[in-house]
């Protein structure tokens, strides 16, 4: 008996050429991507040419934009599976050695030059404490939580120095707070990623964005401190620390069930 016509549609595979275009779009997301955080470097240089030549608000400008590179490469990096596509180039490494420079070593150049560490002996070997404890983050492989918080204060020293510089403490207390947060950085706290914990993600994020505004209108205006600005400074650098401490009283309780 003779088969019938075949009524069943079958699924063909895309013609070459769209295949060809597809990997095209695919490798050029990707390597875009890549590029969006190998601009870290340059905003680490203008930064530190900024820095050296004393004008500090020029520099918190180009760390604050490397920061925010910093807080969506991550987004991006998944959604163009740069992992997958060209897994031979490690951005993992990029983004490491760019957030070393633009989190920590510069911002602890800056502490050196410009915030009250004691004598020069003292300030050299904070800093040394700063730079080598700062590792036991980066080169730390159980970093974050499983809810994608940082474990242990994540050697952001960009945040702690401009914080230290609006509030223009005393020598003793900028030390005590240097100190404070090289021990952190081996406590098992938690520390809130605003773009990955999902946890009030928007709030988070609405937070960190009104600090940074509050921030850097406070450099801007250095020495000046206005009431209604310390008070933004304040509240939404509060709410941000509230999130990491319920974190960490949320993890107790899990453990002593």
């Amino acid at each position: 008996m003779r088969a019938g016509p075949q009524t069943a549609m079958t699924t063909s595979p895309a013609p070459e050429p769209q295949r060809t275009t597809h990997r095209r779009r695919a490798h050029a997301g990707a390597w875009a991507v890549h590029l969006f955080t190998l601009s870290g470097f340059l905003w680490a240089l203008l930064a530190m040419l900024a820095l050296l030549d004393g004008r500090i608000g020029w520099m918190w400008l180009w760390l604050g934009i490397a920061a925010l590179i910093d807080g969506v490469d991550g987004f991006l990096a998944r959604k163009a599976r740069v992992k997958e596509i060209a897994p031979w180039f490690d951005g993992t490494v990029v983004d490491i050695v760019v957030d070393y420079l633009t989190w920590t070593f510069i911002p602890v150049l800056f502490m050196l030059m410009h915030l009250p560490l004691g004598p020069k002996p003292v300030a050299i070997g904070l800093a040394v404490l700063i730079l080598v404890s700062s590792m036991f983050c980066y080169a730390n492989e159980n970093w974050k939580s499983t809810d994608y918080y940082f474990i242990g204060f994540p050697a952001a020293w960009n945040v702690i120095a401009v914080m230290l510089y609006v509030l223009a403490l005393p020598a003793s207390l900028t030390i005590a707070a240097v100190l404070v947060f090289v021990v952190l950085t081996l406590v098992p706290t938690h520390y809130t990623h605003p773009f990955r914990v999902e946890r009030f993600m928007a709030l988070n994020i609405i937070s960190v964005l009104v600090w940074m505004g509050a921030t850097a209108w406070m450099v801007a205006i250095y020495p000046a401190r206005p009431v209604w600005l310390l008070a933004a400074f304040w509240i939404s650098g509060g709410w941000f620390a509230a999130t990491c401490i319920l974190r960490d009283i949320r993890g107790r309780r899990a453990e002593q069930r």
